[in-house]
């Protein structure tokens, strides 16, 4: 299994078993080409970026499977196949709160872009969600604007390790 660790600097002081964690999970989605599927966000006065698909864990979702079909059901409406876990990602927001970003691969199964339904989609002074699919070579993902560096350096450096697991073939 592979599994990255990313953990940002922290305040010398900062006692981390006291802060709030807010986990995130997100899909290093590949569609039926072999492409990966983006969501470019465009903001008012922000240069467009991309962002993996997916969000926060609710306390409602039974497990961090169940949210990121969930949060593929609403940002895509789409479902996927979940494979593994292979990247994580913890940054300090404030003085009390870690946010835990867990990136799973997984395979498209179906989307349907008249289907999306979460809050983003209902408030305009959000921007724009567009789902875009790009191709896996490095030299097509050092053009594009990729949030976060640390997810961009990730996928340049492993894109077609992660997508030859026998698990993800088609």
């Amino acid at each position: 299994m592979v599994i990255v660790v990313q953990t940002y600097p922290s305040p010398a002081k900062a006692d981390l078993s006291k802060m709030r964690v807010e986990n995130r999970v997100r899909a290093i989605l590949l569609d039926a080409d072999n492409r990966l599927v983006l969501i470019r966000r465009e903001k008012a006065g922000i240069p467009p970026y991309y962002v993996a698909p997916g969000g926060g864990v609710e306390p409602s979702d039974a497990s961090f499977h169940a949210a990121l079909r969930r949060e593929m059901r609403e940002e895509l409406g789409g479902t996927i196949q979940i494979h593994r876990l292979v990247y994580i990602t913890e940054a300090l927001r404030g003085a009390d709160l870690r946010v835990r970003q867990l990136y799973y691969v997984c395979r498209l199964q179906s989307i349907n872009l008249a289907a999306r339904n979460g809050p983003e989609f209902n408030d305009p002074a959000r921007g724009k969600y567009i789902v875009e699919r790009v191709s896996l070579l490095p030299t097509a993902l050092e053009k594009l604007r990729i949030l976060s560096d640390d997810l961009k350096l990730f996928l340049i450096i492993n894109a077609f390790k992660l997508f030859q697991l026998p698990e993800i073939q088609p």
